[in-house]
């Protein structure tokens, strides 16, 4: 049953929490299976020299706590199928569990946390994952940084991503004990309203500015790769038509064009800031008391908890070594063609002066893509061999 005072879940209320706590299963199987099927690569890698298994780059650091974060958010969301089958919220010991991932007895006395910890640490775990994605590349591709080949800097940036997250709900916890800080927000537990500025402090400032960010990062990115903009030192310029050049991918499948598959880095942006905008637009309404339609709710929470799907499909479909397949299958070479400057005008011989900087752009594309794909170690299968 419900809170008392508060009215029961209708049954449209109770369905459309049920699709929420769907997208959540979703999410949360198919970061599940990412995670055992990488687990599984790394078994059945061979050790190296030193007696450890290899850890890949920086960007696979990066991607595992993206996937625990989608795991712990989405988690976080399933768990609210208890509000379905009781038609309301309850502001008791599970809205504990849902917090501390923890069971109580039903008359504990305990002050009672909500699934915004669980919300909080995945939320915000996923806005933190997906900024280090965007400035290592960023860095790499755009300003030409060459990172230090071991994963020591990635390590510690996931571990300050963790340790910060800890401190962001222990201060909470720890500051609000015996508040009702943490309770019923009509559909799930989360900071209640008595706490406006900590619920935008504490988790969807964090949101906002990932996506504002991403975008602030990618969009000159995109212009870099594809030749509209120079990026040298703390100088930015557009370049002349003899400095133009064009990225081109030769593979054993033939020729594309790499602006192409630098159209796809910018997916992961836009995937998160396409689950963002309308739980920010909903979330917005009801700061200002604006009536939110229910229908708005719920598609707004179902699209935010599919981060973790959408971010496992977009993984699979941009890095094929994911799939079975010989790595050696799909051997990809980036290539830089500058024009030799033949000028019908004035027959004057133009020296391509940006050539260096847009081999070195798209050596560093070609090495990213392929170090994302390589990191994980996936197994390939057996392949058929001819008599």
């Amino acid at each position: 049953m419900a809170s008392s005072g508060a009215e029961p879940f209708t049954f449209g209320e109770r369905l459309g929490i049920v699709f929420i706590v769907e997208s959540a299963c979703l999410s949360a199987a198919a970061v599940t299976s990412l995670l055992c099927y990488i687990g599984y690569g790394a078994i059945r890698a061979v050790p190296e020299t030193s007696g450890r298994w290899r850890t890949g780059t920086h960007i696979h650091w990066y991607f595992l706590s993206l996937m625990v974060s989608d795991l712990i958010q989405a988690i976080g969301s399933i768990l609210n199928i208890r509000w379905v089958s009781l038609a309301g919220v309850n502001d008791g010991p599970y809205c504990t569990t849902q917090g501390r991932f923890t069971c109580e007895d039903k008359n504990s006395h305990h002050t009672e946390y909500s699934v915004g910890v669980m919300k909080q640490l995945g939320d915000v775990g996923v806005a933190f994952a997906t900024l280090a994605i965007a400035l290592h590349t960023f860095c790499v591709l755009a300003l030409r940084w060459k990172p230090d080949p071991s994963p020591r800097m990635a390590i510690m940036n996931v571990t300050l991503i963790w340790i910060f997250l800890a401190l962001l709900v222990g201060l909470s916890l720890g500051t609000h004990k015996g508040k009702d800080y943490y309770g019923d927000t009509q559909f799930w537990c989360w900071i209640t309203q008595d706490y406006p500025v900590q619920r935008i402090a504490l988790e969807y400032f964090w949101l906002w500015f990932t996506a504002f960010l991403n975008i602030a990062l990618y969009v000159p990115l995109a212009l870099v790769l594809g030749g509209f903009i120079i990026i040298d030192g703390f100088k930015i310029r557009i370049p002349n038509k003899e400095e133009r050049g064009h990225l081109r991918v030769s593979s054993i499948n033939g020729t594309r064009d790499a602006r192409h598959l630098s159209m796809k880095m910018l997916f992961y942006p836009a995937v998160y800031t396409i689950t963002v905008l309308p739980i920010a637009i909903v979330r917005w309404s009801a700061f200002y008391n604006h009536p939110v339609p229910f229908e708005a709710t719920v598609f707004a929470d179902a699209l935010f908890s599919s981060s973790g799907l959408l971010n496992v499909l977009l993984f699979s479909i941009t890095r094929p070594a994911l799939l079975h397949r010989n790595r050696t299958s799909r051997t990809t070479i980036f290539e830089t063609v500058v024009s030799d400057g033949s000028d019908s005008h004035s027959g004057e011989h133009r020296r391509p002066v940006s050539q260096d900087i847009w081999r070195d752009s798209a050596h560093r594309l070609s090495t990213l893509h392929s170090d994302k794909m390589k990191s994980l170690d996936i197994p390939s299968l057996p392949q058929a061999h001819s008599a």
